[in-house]
């Protein structure tokens, strides 16, 4: 057993032991709250890529991308052609490695342009950064400030970063670095500056340069982007005020279809037997009635539906609704956890599944409807089934449900498959998408 004079000395050690990474954590968090504090006051704790149109932002890709394979193709004719360089000398390999390295990225930034993929501000951004080390890289191992153009190809680069980039400060900031990192390369590497022959002139003039164009392309395209915004907002503004406006329509038309199919069925009760062809004709008219209501029944702005609700309340909410107004049972089963889904995918998967009850109840003349939910580990699969006749073979020219809800599942980068005769005897569709999110 130990003594309890080396349990004090243990634990005078432990507290002394505990108050050090104390005061190591104080330390550590006043340090990064100036490094906060300081990066506040620069406005790069807010930068943030600019908010541009998908159309704009295009073009600046697609400008980055063959700006770049032009640079690549100028560079490899300097090698071919400058036989002075001496082939795989350390100038040679370097400037080959510089450009095996950008068409490499370059490449696979271009094939994300043709082949339609997501390309953000932040590729652009990354590649512009990428350029600025390239171009520093390269004065620092050529001639230094004696060469003819590297320090014209900092102008396209930062022009480029000025245009994602928002923030006037994170601009300033970076064209500061390029141009410290310059004048650093100027005064120590290859030709260095010759103050005798005022050689300070021309590399204020560059510098200048960089200033200048960082802040005119920033200028101009803050502007570009104020006015963009302006017009979408107005563009948002006109488009709710028309769904706003459909919306009041499609209620009213919805309101006196239900009454007038309160009427009908009132007129079938009172006629009763007396008449079967009246009878008949006012089944026939209350049943397209029906049909009617629940063709109104489809939001106009699904969106605001699916604002902070799940697709399964929101789907078993219109099933409830399809059989207070058809008097066809239907249901809605779901298996799985529900993922995280877009708005836009909630809305798709909700208009298929309209379109599919649709069909079973104006074609099928089904008695019963089972609405599956699935979530499972890779993909979603939403089916409607019924117990009703089938599909006839030219299901798929017979007016625009199918055609909409094969479009809506492409949109949904899934597919839609239809069965004629499915699980309830009857026809069966099913959309199938990836899952976004494991369950």
């Amino acid at each position: 057993m130990r003594s309890a004079g080396s349990r004090r000395v243990n634990r005078a050690r432990s507290r002394g032991w505990t108050r050090y990474r104390m005061s190591r954590g104080r330390r550590r968090g006043r340090g990064i709250r100036l490094v906060g504090q300081a990066a506040g006051h620069l406005g790069l704790s807010q930068w943030r890529v600019a908010q541009v149109d998908p159309v704009g932002l295009s073009h600046i890709a697609q400008m980055l991308a063959w700006s770049h394979w032009g640079l690549v193709a100028f560079v490899l004719i300097q090698l071919l052609y400058r036989p002075h360089y001496g082939y795989w000398s350390s100038h040679f390999v370097a400037y080959l490695l510089f450009s095996l390295l950008l068409t490499a990225l370059n490449g696979f930034f271009h094939y994300r342009i043709l082949s339609k993929r997501a390309v953000s501000g932040h590729w652009v951004l990354a590649l512009c950064v990428l350029d600025l080390a390239v171009l520093s890289a390269s004065v620092a191992i050529s001639t230094g400030f004696g060469h003819h153009f590297f320090h014209i190809l900092y102008y396209p680069a930062l022009a480029f970063f000025a245009a994602v980039v928002a923030s006037f400060r994170l601009n300033l900031v970076l064209v500061t670095i390029v141009a410290a990192t310059y004048l650093v390369l100027s005064l120590t590497v290859g030709e260095r500056l010759d103050l005798e022959t005022r050689d300070e002139k021309t590399l204020l003039a560059r510098i200048f340069v960089m200033y200048l164009v960082v802040i005119v392309v920033n200028l101009l395209s803050e502007l570009q982007r104020t006015r963009w915004r302006g017009s979408l907002v107005r563009e948002q503004a006109l488009l709710q005020e028309r769904t706003q406006q459909s919306q009041d329509i499609h209620d009213t038309a919805a309101q006196s279809a239900f009454i007038v199919g309160l009427g009908i069925d009132r007129a079938r009760t009172l006629n009763g037997d007396a008449n079967p062809e009246l009878a008949a004709t006012l089944e026939s008219t209350s049943e397209a009635a029906r049909l009617l209501i629940w063709g109104l029944r489809r939001p106009i702005n699904t969106g605001r539906m699916y604002e902070g609700q799940e697709l399964n309340r929101a789907l078993r909410s219109h099933v409830s609704s399809f059989r207070n107004i058809t008097a066809v049972p239907a249901e809605l089963t779901q298996i799985g956890e529900e993922p995280e889904l877009s708005i836009e995918s909630k809305s798709l998967l909700f208009a298929i599944a309209h379109n599919a009850l649709t069909n079973a109840l104006r074609h099928a003349d089904a008695s019963r409807l089972v609405i599956t939910l699935e979530f499972g580990q890779n993909e979603i699969r939403l089916s409607v089934s019924d117990d009703g006749s089938g599909l006839p073979d030219d299901y798929a020219s017979r007016g625009q449900g199918f055609a909409n809800m094969s479009r809506d599942a492409e949109r949904l980068g899934g597919r839609l498959v239809v069965e004629a005769k499915g699980r309830l005897g009857g026809a069966t569709i099913t959309c199938l998408i990836a899952n976004p999110g494991p369950t």
